[in-house]
C-alpha cells in the first residue's frame, strides 16, 4: 500500500469518526458545528479521492501515449529500414546489370583478341589495321563506360576491382594489337603478338572471376 492510499484511508476514517461525533453531539450549536466539520472533512476526502483517481488516469494515459509513441517510432524505423534495404537492393541490381554488360562485352573482346588471326590472308593490311584500331577503340570505350558508373563504396568491391583490372589489360591488348602492324621486324612483331595474347588472356580471366563473384552474390 503506497502513501497516497494510506492517507486517503486515514482521511476516510477521520470523516467517519467526525460523523459519529456529530451524531452523538448534544445541543444545537454543538450539533451544527459537528456536522459542519464532518461535512468539510467529507468534502475534503471526496476531493482527495477524485484527485487521486484523476492522477492515476492521467498517469495511465501518459504511459499509453508513451507506449504508442514508442510503437510509432519502432514502426517508422522498421519502414525506413525496409526502404533502405529496397533501395540498396535496387542499386545492387542496377550495378550488377551494368557490370555484367561491360563484363560480357569485355569477355568477348578479350577472347577475340586472344584467338585473332593477325595475318589473315583474306584481308588487306589496311583492313587488318582498321580492325585493330576499332578493337582498341572499343576497349577504351568500355573503360570510359566503367568509369562513369556511380556506385557505393561497399557494393561489389572485388568484382569492380577485377573488372577495372580486366579493362586495363584489355586496353593494353588493344594497344599491342594496333602496334603489331607497325612492327619494324619479325622479332618485334612476335614480341607484340605475345604481349597481345597474354594481356587478352589476363583480361579474359579477370572478367570471368568478376562474373562468377557477381553471380554468387545474387544467390
Amino acid at each position: 500500500m503506497n502513501v497516497e492510499i494510506l492517507l486517503l484511508a486515514v482521511m476516510g476514517g477521520m470523516t467517519v469518526l467526525a460523523y459519529m461525533v456529530a451524531i452523538n453531539a448534544h445541543g444545537p450549536i454543538r450539533l451544527s458545528l459537528s456536522y459542519l466539520m464532518a461535512t468539510v472533512m467529507l468534502a475534503g476526502s471526496v476531493w482527495a479521492i477524485v484527485q487521486y483517481v484523476n492522477t492515476g488516469i492521467d498517469t495511465m494515459k501518459m504511459a499509453e501515449m508513451k507506449k504508442l509513441e514508442y510503437e510509432k517510432q519502432v514502426a517508422e524505423q522498421r519502414m525506413q529500414s525496409q526502404a533502405d534495404s529496397l533501395r540498396e537492393n535496387k542499386q545492387r541490381m542496377n550495378i550488377s546489370t551494368a557490370l555484367n554488360t561491360i563484363i560480357t562485352t569485355g569477355t568477348a573482346s578479350a577472347s577475340s583478341m586472344a584467338n585473332l588471326d593477325l595475318q589473315d590472308r583474306n584481308s588487306t593490311l589496311e583492313v587488318l589495321m582498321a580492325r585493330a584500331a576499332e578493337m582498341k577503340r572499343k576497349a577504351d570505350a568500355l573503360k570510359v563506360q566503367f568509369d562513369s558508373l556511380k556506385t557505393e563504396d561497399q557494393i561489389f568491391i572485388e568484382p569492380r576491382t577485377l573488372t577495372k583490372d580486366g579493362l586495363q589489360a584489355l586496353s593494353e591488348a588493344g594497344y599491342y594489337l594496333k602496334s603489331y602492324y607497325y612492327s619494324e621486324d619479325a622479332d618485334q612483331e612476335q614480341q607484340r603478338e605475345n604481349l597481345l595474347r597474354a594481356k587478352a588472356r589476363t583480361a579474359y580471366d579477370k572478367f570471368q572471376k568478376a562474373s562468377t563473384l557477381i553471380a554468387a552474390s545474387a544467390k
